[in-house]
């Protein structure tokens, strides 16, 4: 059941439910996950233009990630999909699979094996757009969470260069002109 299926079967009942935006979503996961950062902004364009980019991971995903030299998807299933990440000299060429869940301002993807989490969120928000996006490691455990918060920084990094990079694919500087959050 994907989670437009869920918000609708919730709502849809006799007693009140409370949902979650995607981005809202993305910050409880982000919460759970000690080795992940999120970043967060604000582009004044339409919900449509940000997610028919960022959705169309095969084409995004190599132009805004400079770790990604392509994707490719192996199986679909509805919102499921597998998909093949390929990688550059940065990530010495080593592929990766990926589980994604894709729907319409959500995308969550985990590595096979589950270490690697990627997740981009966006919501309507007036005449633009909210956009969030997390990367990290998926390490549970109360032992694995001291590693996990020591490659936050590397992260950190890692995820402001792919928001400015989708910044640059949609005609917005980062940091400067209209649009830009903080």
């Amino acid at each position: 059941m994907t989670w437009s299926e869920q918000d609708a079967r919730l709502t849809a009942g006799p007693w009140p439910a409370a949902t979650l935006d995607p981005i809202a979503r993305l910050r409880v996961l982000a919460a759970g996950l000690p080795g992940t950062v999120v970043e967060e902004r604000r582009w004044d364009l339409p919900f449509d233009r940000v997610w028919g980019f960022v959705g169309d991971l095969e084409r995004s995903v190599p132009t805004f990630d400079r770790s990604v030299g392509s994707i490719r998807a192996l199986a679909r299933e509805g919102s499921r999909l597998l998909v093949r990440a390929g990688g550059t000299w940065r990530t010495a060429y080593v592929p990766a699979r990926f589980d994604v869940d894709l729907e319409p301002g959500w995308c969550w993807m985990v590595s096979r094996p589950r270490f690697y989490v990627v997740g981009m969120a966006a919501v309507p928000d007036g005449d633009g757009t909210r956009y969030a996006h997390l990367e990290g490691v998926a390490l549970a455990g109360r032992a694995l969470q001291p590693l996990a918060r020591a490659t936050t920084f590397k992260h950190r990094r890692h995820v402001a260069h792919d928001v400015g990079g989708i910044e640059r694919a949609l005609g917005l500087a980062p940091g400067r002109g209209p649009g830009t959050g903080p």
